[in-house]
């Protein structure tokens, strides 16, 4: 009602401001709001290049909020975005950098980027939903993520990526042996605390985890860096109800989009293998020979 409101309120003045101003006047004032072109609700201009409502949606990703002193705040912030975006564009433009070689090739990547997602995304969105029966089995399978749902404390060390031997690290049972051995090695490392919900973990990773003497160290690999883990302390939280169908549905919507993308990409990749032509310097590796499969017959010797 209230958008709906200032809507009138905008019509209004522009008849107003038609009847005043004449039939130029009133094309300058269409100019102004857009040409009478249906772009849509605008909500700023950068040097006449309009900013409509729906770019701004679109930017935001489908954030919303029913705090509208939150909801403003992002808008403010994405709206700000779009703006320092087209600044820069404009700029890069005014140094024709939207003429180099590289420009380009990254236009072509991108886009190429962005069809290939969304043609993943049409075929995920295809999948068939979970039953309710499914997720429950789903729940009894996991018990780890429900019913035995934990909150983990951990100690961690964060080290970056570095040249020490990973085999140095196996027989090192505490945090304060691998700090050692990266203090040896002038190896930069980060200490914090943090929490690991079994919820969203992994669950193979959960029970190789529970299967750890206490105090026991684990690492895991993260964004090519090490890090260091261990427990301290734990929390009880089971999770179930409705809401755990939910997640359990959703988890397994997930996993069954997975599966389908993946086996869909295979199947056009092995499809379009025999169109494929590599530059000899190019060509990936052939596949080693399967286990018990008969050796290849020797070639016959080329004729002189």
């Amino acid at each position: 009602m209230m958008e709906a409101s200032m809507q009138t309120k905008s019509m209004v003045l522009v008849v107003g401001l038609c009847a005043g101003l004449g039939l130029s006047g009133c094309d300058k004032v269409k100019s102004m709001m857009g040409g009478g072109k249906p772009t849509g609700q605008v909500v700023a201009t950068v040097d006449g290049q309009e900013i409509t409502a729906l770019e701004l949606r679109r930017e935001m990703g489908g954030f919303s909020s029913r705090d509208e002193k939150v909801m403003k705040q992002a808008q403010q912030q994405v709206l700000q975005r779009i703006i320092l975006r087209k600044l820069l564009v404009e700029k890069a433009k005014a140094d024709k950098l939207d003429k180099t070689p590289n420009y380009n090739l990254d236009v072509k990547r991108g886009e190429e980027s962005l069809l290939a997602e969304l043609y993943q995304r049409n075929l995920a969105s295809k999948v068939v939903a979970p039953t309710k029966a499914e997720a429950e089995a789903f729940i009894a399978s996991n018990p780890a993520m429900f019913a035995d749902r934990k909150v983990l404390v951990v100690d961690q060390l964060v080290a970056a990526p570095n040249k020490i031997d990973p085999a140095r690290f196996q027989p090192l049972k505490s945090l304060e042996d691998v700090k050692a051995l990266l203090q040896s090695e002038n190896v930069a490392f980060q200490e914090s605390v943090a929490t690991l919900d079994t919820l969203q973990v992994n669950p193979q990773l959960i029970a190789q985890i529970q299967r750890l003497p206490p105090g026991e160290v684990f690492v895991i690999p993260q964004r090519g860096s090490f890090v260091f883990n261990r427990i301290t302390g734990s929390k009880a939280a089971p999770f179930g109800g409705d809401p755990a169908i939910q997640y359990a549905t959703n988890t397994l919507r997930t996993q069954k989009a997975q599966q389908t993308v993946g086996k869909q990409m295979e199947a056009m990749y092995n499809a379009a293998k025999p169109n494929i032509k590599y530059a000899p310097a190019f060509e990936p590796p052939k596949p080693p020979p399967a286990k018990g499969a008969a050796p290849a017959a020797a070639a016959p010797a080329a004729k002189p």
